[in-house]
């Protein structure tokens, strides 16, 4: 019987990973176990291996068990529990143990709940060994999003005139949680047309949208939307270094379309190139006005700098990274 690492940053794709698994095998409720595997000291490796070898009445039956964000696999991981060479000796040498002759009427499943794997670690180059499967849900890109959006409405038969699409893309934002969310309350309310006012009552608006408000502010160079998006994204709970890899990933965008253009690309050509629509280009030309791709740069290499003195302690997060909107999200060229 197949055993599995589930990982990545795409949550709502893990989950359905781990569904369709249990789907698979059909275990009954109490067949399937879940041992918490996040603290290093309080963790043992015995617990693991004593619900994967034990057996069921049933010769039938099977066993699932759920080892949950397992510290010892875990990619930058802050924090991480530090334990002993010994110790973790000993959790190579009994994972190796059990998976040299598995229990065939087990499925064991490693699942990071939005973390990836940290393939470098002894521990991980074990499952390797052994065949356990990896399954890798990685998050879609922001620009390749609307086509996800597009297929999904697709799929359920829907169709949103072009008001409704804006709302429908400004309120999921790129929350594939959100996104399979709204497409459920469309399927509910039992309707294949929709426009945007039917939209706007069904769906509501997401912290992304503060995000996507935010990255076209600080693109123009509006200080103030940049401050009024970002204190809305505190409101809602976000940090951050929630807020700093959604706006790199804006510049990231921005700048791959201006260097195209300053190469002398057009907006269809550039379209073709980035695998995205000319509608977003447009966008993103019209935002950045006489900014270049060197200055775009520029900011990003200033947050990647940001970001990195956060994650070693030089900088606080929240002041770092106002301290940055006020220096560059005014200032258009």
């Amino acid at each position: 019987m197949t055993n599995y690492v589930i990982c990545g940053k795409n949550q709502f794709r893990e989950r359905e990973k781990l569904n369709r698994i249990l789907d698979q095998v059909r275990v009954a409720k109490e067949d399937r176990i879940e041992i918490d595997a996040s603290k290093g000291k309080t963790f043992k490796i015995e617990e693991v291996l004593i619900a994967c070898g034990t057996m069921s009445l049933f010769q039938e039956d099977h066993r699932v068990v759920i080892v949950r964000d397992p510290w010892f696999i875990k990619a930058g991981e802050k924090g991480a529990p530090k334990v002993s060479e010994d110790a973790r000796k000993h959790l190579v040498e009994a994972l190796e143990g059990y998976l040299k002759d598995p229990n065939p009427g087990c499925t064991l499943i490693f699942y990071l709940d939005g973390s990836d794997v940290d393939t470098r670690r002894k521990e991980y180059k074990i499952l390797e060994k052994y065949h356990v499967e990896k399954l890798a849900c990685d998050l879609i890109k922001p620009w390749d999003f609307p086509d996800h959006i597009t297929e999904l409405l697709k799929n359920g038969g829907f169709v949103l005139d072009p008001e409704a699409r804006r709302e429908f893309d400004e309120r999921v934002g790129t929350d594939e949680f959100q996104l399979h969310h709204a497409i459920e309350k469309l399927d509910l309310y039992g309707e294949k047309k929709y426009d945007a006012d039917t939209i706007r009552r069904l769906i509501p608006e997401d912290m992304n949208l503060d995000m996507w408000k935010m990255g076209n502010a600080f693109l123009k160079g509006r200080i103030s939307d940049v401050i009024t998006s970002r204190n809305q994204m505190y409101a809602n709970g976000m940090s951050a270094m929630d807020m700093i890899p959604l706006l790199s990933s804006q510049l990231r965008k921005a700048y791959d379309i201006r260097a195209l253009r300053d190469l002398g690309y057009d907006n269809a050509a550039i379209a073709m190139r980035l695998r995205i629509k000319e509608s977003a280009v447009r966008m993103n030309l019209k935002n950045l006005g006489g900014m270049r791709a060197g200055a775009i740069l520029h900011r990003m290499t200033v947050l990647a700098d940001v970001e990195q003195g956060i994650k070693t302690g030089k900088y606080e997060a929240n002041p770092a990274f106002e301290a940055y909107l006020l220096k560059y999200g005014g200032h258009h060229v």
